[in-house]
């Protein structure tokens, strides 16, 4: 079947999404075998976890590009454009590309019903398949065990932070959310694990082993420095003996982690492909991680109609935590907060991290189905702090109007991706900063 646009591709492929999914790897297995298991034909890294995953997957993207090498990243989801999710060296998929897959893939899609996410992945593997990526840098969508990434067999694996989300799926506990993100550890494959729960250490230990974990808190590989300039400059310890000063274009302290865990990834994977890490490579790959790869939305500052607005994707209560401790680190002082989140999440734990940042807040959603209602947040935050001022508004561009008009001159959204998608939206963007050509 032909479509006409892009676009009617898209409006096809959103419609894949499903809320009752069939939660495991029989459609990604035969859509795979059904395009020659391109997944079997380029090295990867695999990157698991609740918080951090997409910085340090962009991170280590950005180092491998800096060595010369054609490095593929998967990561989801996306902001403003659907071929950020998938890249080469900084470039987006094309549209051609897109439109080529399912006109060729059309009757094989229908007959499997893959979810969305089925669909980008088989897509993302056969593109760095077809050109020829020296090294893919794969994200999990959901959890581990049964994303639909788990069927490649990576020459290394990172763990992220781990907190509680997509309890529905995943568990109700740390501990079981974190035996689900291990599912996609592989035998003989080193992991790096950068989550700090040492609730959750003998658990690394037993499912990971001794020899093949490198459990990023025993070895505390960097030393904050300050941030500057929106600049988070840090020394990191590359081995014993050598300690080198990196500096990432990134102001939250928690990203030199996830920057350490991607040079340990990179270290790993390089070392089992021969080939060596220069200190030049990394200081350049964590610099322009940006450059390299369009990672955007965390702590990202910009300017609309005189007001300076901080946006940030954090959508959990880790997340939240550590987004307020790092606006608050930067100086950045919000007059208001504008502030919504999916339903799926939870709200509560949020709001409390939340209500510490500024007096006054803006409850509203993005233009998505599953998002929460911002009546709900209202009422939670006033029987968690009554102190404070609260607004409600029911779309995005109304709050961002609200918050400007009161007069506010700093002004932070957060909540999801969504939400920084709707706010960028609002005020006119149309493609991110970077190399972005879809």
């Amino acid at each position: 079947m032909k479509f006409s646009s892009v676009q009617e591709y898209f409006n096809w492929l959103y419609k894949l999404e499903r809320f009752t999914m069939k939660y495991d790897l029989s459609n990604i297995t035969a859509l795979c075998n059904a395009l020659g298991n391109p997944h079997k034909k380029f090295r990867s890294i695999h990157i698991a976890g609740t918080n951090g995953k997409g910085a340090t997957a962009s991170f280590i993207s950005s180092i491998l590009s800096e060595l010369g090498l054609k490095a593929g990243l998967f990561t989801s989801p996306h902001i403003l454009n659907f071929n950020e999710r998938i890249r080469i060296n900084g470039n987006c998929i094309s549209n051609q590309y897109i439109t080529d897959f399912l006109d060729n893939n059309y009757s094989l899609i229908k007959k499997i019903k893959p979810s969305f996410f089925e669909v980008n992945t088989a897509m993302a593997f056969k593109y760095f398949a077809d050109k020829k990526v020296d090294a893919a840098v794969i994200e999990c969508g959901l959890g581990g065990r049964l994303d639909s990434t788990n069927i490649i067999n990576p020459d290394a694996t990172v763990i992220t932070q781990i907190d509680l989300d997509h309890m529905q799926w995943l568990g109700n506990t740390l501990f079981k959310i974190a035996n689900e993100k291990l599912g996609i550890i592989k035998p003989g494959v080193k992991v790096i694990v950068s989550d700090n729960n040492k609730s959750l250490k003998k658990l690394f230990i037993k499912k990971i082993g001794i020899k093949n974990l490198i459990y990023l808190n025993d070895i505390k590989p960097v030393k904050l420095l300050q941030i500057r300039n929106s600049n988070l400059i840090f020394d990191y310890l590359q081995s014993e003996d050598k300690t080198i000063k990196l500096t990432a274009p990134l102001p939250a302290e928690y990203q030199s982690i996830n920057a350490a865990a991607a040079i340990k990834a990179a270290e790993v994977f390089l070392a089992k492909n021969e080939i060596n890490l220069s200190s030049t490579a990394v200081k350049r790959g964590i610099m322009n991680i940006k450059i390299n790869t369009g990672y955007f939305g965390r702590m990202e500052f910009t300017e609309h109609n005189d007001k300076r607005f901080v946006l940030d994707v954090s959508h959990n209560p880790h997340g939240i935590k550590n987004a307020v401790k790092a606006i608050k680190k930067s100086g950045f002082k919000p007059d208001a907060v504008i502030f919504g989140l999916m339903e799926d999440k939870d709200h509560t734990a949020s709001l409390k991290e939340l209500l510490l940042l500024s007096r006054n807040y803006i409850f509203t959603k993005p233009d998505y189905n599953r998002s929460l209602e911002p009546g709900v947040l209202y009422t939670a935050a006033k029987k968690i702090k009554p102190g404070l001022n609260y607004m409600l508004d029911e779309n995005l561009s109304g709050a961002i109007k609200i918050a400007e008009k009161t007069g506010y001159k700093n002004i932070a959204v957060m909540g999801s991706f969504f939400m920084v998608s709707d706010a960028l939206k609002a005020m006119g963007f149309k493609k991110l900063p970077g190399k972005f050509t879809p």
